[in-house]
């Protein structure tokens, strides 16, 4: 084992994490299960930030399991992906050198699907004994990339599944049915999709067949232990030791969120000059904790200023029930969790002839990308509640401040301090929770 880290190797915000990688028992189980199986095919889904891919690529490592990999961004047709993938498969035909032309006769390509133009660059590539050229303007069916794939023995890994244009999404439930069908030649040939929640139940929706041929695999928040053990790992890698009432707040203030644990912690190493693997076991004390949070919002602010923005874009506009209408209303209930029937309530009180029929369809709305998964849905309360500490102070900044959506507005002393005081009471609340199912241990934080 590698006995010196550098501080980017251990604490990774905005990559999967590899040395701190903390196994979830029951869902690691479930993901080796499915990809033993052949033909089964994975959606991996969960909130943002929540650890899908890092669960993956470290499964996908222990298994010694290639794989290929598209990155969708919004917007992107099942053309663009399909192009990708046999991008990267840099797929040549045999020609002879004898021959000045070849028309890449002996391959095999079914045209019963739609059929679309890989489009790719004319190349040459020479060997001793014969020549290959790099397959250009080559028809590519799904049957036929599923051969591919398959016979280099890899997977396709389809990042930000949900971001594919919605238009397009039959398609790819029926691009799964072929690579389940195809599995019978290649039994190691699999997508495996990840995606925000709901992801999988948009696959079954557009073809109700896969509904067994799919292995559904829900990536939960991290629970607080398991976002200790985070720090724990960074802790013996890096021979540091936390303060306990450090592992406390931070772990609360994730929220279940795995990317803001390394964040948090990333900031408190660089505040006490911890570069790299320490020599002599290095201490690391609360007193510079609060100045961690201070960066931590500076560092977020634009962060959470898109996230706002995004989260109340109007799309069509409503009488009573726009976004922010309706976080307004959320606000106005001053509760940790919340019910459809109470944010009508406060509704009514506005408008007595509001009905809110389509109301649970819009508030759902803030639990998906679509509105930056700004809430949670409990299903065991059937009640609502913020992601997490953060933005729920920043949006009841905006609306107490009333202000513009205009940077000046937002980057304001007078906005940044009312952020924090809100932020203070938000975090209050936070550590009265803990206490509740922890104990007296969390540590003093009045000075924040």
């Amino acid at each position: 084992m590698k006995q010196h880290y550098q501080l980017e190797d251990i604490f990774t915000p905005s990559q999967p994490a590899d040395v701190t990688f903390v196994e979830r028992s029951e869902i690691n189980k479930r993901l080796e299960r499915a990809l033993k199986t052949p033909g089964k095919q994975i959606i991996l889904y969960g909130y943002s930030g929540v650890g899908k891919t890092t669960l993956l690529a470290n499964k996908l490592k222990e298994s010694q399991i290639k794989y290929i990999k598209t990155n969708c961004i919004t917007g992107m047709t099942i053309n663009d992906i399909i192009i990708d993938a046999f991008n990267q498969l840099d797929i040549y035909y045999p020609i002879e050198k004898s021959k000045s032309k070849s028309n890449g006769g002996g391959l095999d390509l079914n045209v019963s699907f739609w059929v679309i133009k890989a489009g790719l660059k004319d190349e040459s590539k020479l060997e001793t004994k014969h020549s290959h050229k790099r397959a250009v303007e080559l028809p590519i069916t799904p049957q036929n990339l599923a051969k591919y794939i398959g016979s280099k023995n890899l997977c396709w890994i389809i990042e930000d599944f949900h971001k594919i244009e919605e238009s397009h999404k039959k398609q790819t439930a029926q691009i799964m049915k072929v690579f389940m069908d195809s599995s019978t030649e290649y039994n190691k040939l699999k997508i495996i999709a990840l995606g925000a929640v709901n992801s999988a139940r948009e696959v079954v929706q557009y073809d109700p067949e896969m509904r067994n041929r799919i292995a559904e695999l829900e990536v939960p928040l991290m629970d607080i232990q398991n976002l200790k053990r985070i720090i724990s790992n960074g802790e013996k890698y890096l021979n540091i030791e936390f303060d306990d009432a450090i592992k406390n707040r931070i772990s609360t203030y994730s929220s279940g969120l795995p990317s803001v644990t390394h964040n948090l912690c990333l900031i408190m190493c660089e505040l006490n000059n911890v570069r790299e693997t320490q020599t002599t076991k290095k201490n690391i004390f609360s007193n510079k904790f609060n100045e961690a949070m201070e960066e931590f919002l500076e560092e977020n602010s634009d962060s959470f200023k898109n996230i706002f923005e995004h989260a109340t874009k109007i799309i069509h506009k409503r009488k009573n029930e726009n976004p922010l209408d309706l976080l307004n209303a959320i606000i106005q209930l001053n509760k940790e969790n919340f019910s459809i029937s109470e944010i009508k309530d406060i509704l009514q009180t506005i408008d007595h002839s509001y009905i809110g029929n389509n109301l649970k369809k819009y508030i759902d709305e803030f639990c998906s990308p679509l509105r930056s998964e700004i809430l949670r849905f409990n299903e065991n309360s059937n009640k609502y509640y913020f992601s997490n500490p953060f933005i729920k102070a920043y949006i009841q900044c905006v609306i107490n401040k009333d202000v513009n959506i205009n940077n000046n507005s937002f980057k304001s002393e007078d906005f940044k301090e009312e952020f924090k005081n809100i932020l203070k009471i938000e975090l209050s609340l936070a550590k009265k929770a803990f206490m509740l199912d922890f104990g007296d241990e969390f540590g003093s934080f009045e000075d924040f």
